[in-house]
């Protein structure tokens, strides 16, 4: 598990313990893509959603079913590109997505 890891084909899910791993079908990096796709393409685009919004949506999308630290790993690298911002909502954390 640890080359996996190495090679970012995984990571250890929860974090500081290597007995449990999120196996990566996608790349972090191919899910922020598929993430700010979809929000552009569903007119999503300066909107609060919440995680739970995202992974279940009410119509069935590539990101149903996504595990919330992929979708966090996800959105935080497009907050690297300013494409989104994270946000403290009620229900716990939401996202904006922003034009890239």
């Amino acid at each position: 598990m640890a080359a996996l890891v190495a090679k970012n084909l995984t990571v250890y899910e929860p974090a500081k313990q290597t007995r449990a791993v999120l196996l990566h079908w996608r790349l972090p990096e191919e899910w922020a893509d598929v993430l700010h796709s979809w929000a552009t393409a569903t007119g999503q685009l300066n909107t609060i959603l919440t995680f739970y919004e995202i992974s279940d949506p009410p119509i069935p999308s590539p990101l149903s079913g996504i595990p919330v630290p992929l979708l966090r790993r996800a959105i935080t690298i497009l907050s690297r590109s300013n494409r989104a911002q994270i946000i403290g909502v009620a229900d716990g954390e939401g996202v904006r997505f922003f034009a890239g």
